[in-house]
């Protein structure tokens, strides 16, 4: 919870002059909603960027889909591959074959991009007029 105190001075004629009141301010709502939103935004651009980055590494090394944790990748992940495959001219995916995945580079690069705007525009409708 963000708490802060906002100064405001009255232009009213007391026996001092003028007259200072101070009142706390809660600023909890809309700004710490953003700023969370945005964090689940990253952390989840963050986790789908990272897996295809783990799928590149284990195509270029050849990675055998009998393991698990390669299995595992692979399942995972192929849902955001998919819709790139055959964007570019490469060769196709062998399973044990060492290959650069340029289709899932382009889709990390992509989910990048889109939570990315996601982001800002969480952040620029939010912001108080």
């Amino acid at each position: 919870m963000v708490n802060t105190t906002e100064q405001v001075t009255e232009q009213q004629e007391d026996r001092d002059g003028q007259r200072v009141v101070t009142r706390k301010v809660n600023y909890e709502g809309r700004d710490e909603h953003v700023n969370r939103g945005v964090r689940v935004v990253w952390f989840i651009t963050a986790l789908v960027v990272t897996f295809l980055l783990v799928r590149v590494v284990l195509a270029l090394l050849g990675a055998n889909l009998e393991n698990q944790f390669a299995n595992f990748v692979y399942t995972l992940t192929d849902p955001f591959v998919a819709g790139f495959r055959g964007l570019l001219q490469v060769s196709q995916f062998q399973a044990g074959v060492s290959r650069l995945e340029l289709e899932t580079l382009v889709a990390a690069l992509v989910y990048t991009l889109i939570g990315w705007g996601i982001a800002s525009a969480i952040q620029l409708l939010s912001k108080r007029a």
